[in-house]
């Protein structure tokens, strides 16, 4: 089996497990998920470890902390290696019709986070770039990690490996289609770019780092990739740097 098919597998039942939780769940149900995602999931384990740590390389963290942010991004269902090519993939072609974040391309590109075109399209990468080496080991068993943390789950009950299944994977991927691919990227009310010579149509807007927890200023982070914190200007605040800046950075 290959990890691809997979990936595509636990994409689309975490899709499905959101649309059944929004028709039959209860709110508690689907205001936990949401807390732990937003949480686990989306600070921790999406925006700091595989955006900005294994993505960028924008901080450098202890051998302990570098290990929780490689374990806490399975939460996402999302392999930190093809993250980091898919997104590297974006940041060298913004908004150019090799992008595969673009939604202007084709309807489908905005499925790349579950699809990974890049695997094939983008830039060569070594893997050592992403991941250090004493990560190598975790790296080629990934899928069976996934897959063991899912078994170990549906021997405690089938809800709590359903709830990990729904708030970890179903979120996420629903996040990184409206956040990450469509809305960051679309001129809406109360955006704004703090730097023009990005050359695309990233913006900032302060109601998505709200809700994104940081990641609106989507503007400041295309002109300063590799900067841990967002917040560029006066008045903004990244809580996602500010986590880094308090948690994990070292000197």
């Amino acid at each position: 089996m290959k990890y691809i098919n997979f990936t595509k597998v636990l994409a689309i039942t975490g899709l499905l497990s959101v649309i059944l939780l929004l028709w039959y769940g209860s709110m508690f149900w689907i205001i936990s998920s949401l807390l732990y995602y937003k949480i686990v999931v989306g600070l921790f384990g999406n925006q700091i470890a595989q955006h900005r740590y294994f993505s960028h390389n924008s901080f450098k963290t202890s051998k302990n902390k570098k290990f929780f942010l490689y374990f806490v991004s399975l939460t996402t269902g999302v392999n930190p290696f093809n993250y980091a090519l898919s997104h590297r993939h974006h940041h060298i072609h913004s908004d150019k019709p090799e992008d595969i974040h673009s939604w202007k391309n084709s309807i489908w590109d905005i499925f790349s986070p579950i699809t990974y075109k890049s695997s094939s399209t983008a830039t060569n990468i070594k893997i050592s770039r992403v991941l250090d080496s004493d990560l190598m080991p975790f790296y080629k068993w990934h899928l069976h990690t996934i897959i063991s943390i899912l078994i170990v789950a549906m021997l405690i009950s089938w809800k709590f490996c359903l709830f990990i299944l729904l708030a970890g994977v179903g979120w996420n991927y629903i996040h990184m289609i409206l956040f990450r691919v469509f809305l960051v990227h679309v001129k809406l009310p109360g955006s704004y770019k703090n730097f023009e010579d990005t050359k695309d149509n990233s913006y900032n807007n302060k109601l998505i780092v709200l809700l994104d927890i940081g990641e609106g200023l989507h503007n400041n982070h295309h002109a300063f990739p590799n900067k841990y914190d967002q917040a560029t200007h006066a008045g903004e605040f990244d809580f996602a740097g500010w986590v880094v800046d308090k948690l994990f950075i070292i000197d």
